[in-house]
């Protein structure tokens, strides 16, 4: 290589490390909705995502489908993820009983409190308007929520500014995030169990449930933060085989109910 090539591969070798320095990490990843989720920033920031339960004004009454008893229903937990605040203007999505819809507004700021008025797009019947407030001191949202569909109730909230983790630390069933199961330790199970040992993988994960029955599960765990409607591409190669495997045993418990003698 001549001397003036030497000097040509230099400088474009120190242009592509100054490039590479100059460049941000990149903190964000589209949704399947094209809304933009925030990853991990530090809890002092206003944009990120925050979690808490989507409480109804007043109770609502659901139908068992096994049983054909009412009872009341349990509020939905929620994650608001604020991407981008800035110039008076806000964006984000919501995450919330397996649907997530975008949302853009505007918002004011004064003695420690921000307060926006959020408006999702409209065309889906879950819809509506998040009216809300930030305070800079504590990190907590609080607000209402009310529906295009003024046949669906309105809802509050209280949130807290917390960053999803997948933690295989939590759960009843451990073993289905961390090894190959066998045959032997599914194969006395009861169909509920395997259904709740599969579906807590995808927890795990932060998937929002959409069967009430799931949702209402794991909702109540402190550790569970629904992030996204669609983390099949989340789970490792360990679950996906345990998922098989478990769907499997669910099958067979069914049809073999009568052999288990229960």
């Amino acid at each position: 290589m001549t001397l003036k090539n030497l000097v040509f591969a230099a400088l474009a070798l120190a242009g592509s490390f100054a490039a590479c320095k100059e460049k941000p990490a990149d903190k964000s990843v589209k949704t399947g909705s094209g809304a933009v989720q925030v990853l991990s920033l530090p809890l002092s920031s206003i944009k990120g995502s925050w979690v808490g339960y989507f409480k109804p004004d007043q109770d609502e009454t659901v139908v068992d489908k096994k049983t054909g008893n009412s009872y009341t229903a349990k509020p939905n937990k929620i994650t608001l993820f604020i991407a981008k605040l800035a110039d008076g203007n806000v964006s984000g999505y919501s995450v919330c009983a397996g649907n997530e819809r975008p949302f853009s507004g505007s918002y004011e700021e004064a003695d420690g409190m921000i307060k926006a008025s959020l408006q999702e797009p409209g065309d889906n019947k879950y819809d509506g308007v998040f009216e809300l407030a930030i305070s800079s001191s504590d990190r907590m949202i609080s607000g209402k929520w009310t529906p295009f569909n003024k046949a669906l109730g309105t809802r509050h909230y209280i949130l807290e500014r917390r960053n999803f983790k997948y933690d295989t630390t939590h759960g009843r069933y451990l073993n289905s995030s961390t090894r190959l199961l066998t045959t032997e330790d599914v194969e006395n199970m009861y169909k509920d169990e395997l259904r709740y040992m599969r579906n807590e993988m995808y927890a795990r994960h932060g998937y929002s449930f959409k069967l009430r029955e799931m949702r209402e599960q794991f909702d109540s765990e402190n550790w569970y933060m629904p992030i996204s409607t669609d983390v099949r591409k989340k789970l490792s190669a360990i679950e996906v085989k345990n998922e098989k495997l478990i769907k499997n045993f669910e099958k067979y418990a069914e049809e073999s109910y009568d052999d288990y003698g229960r």
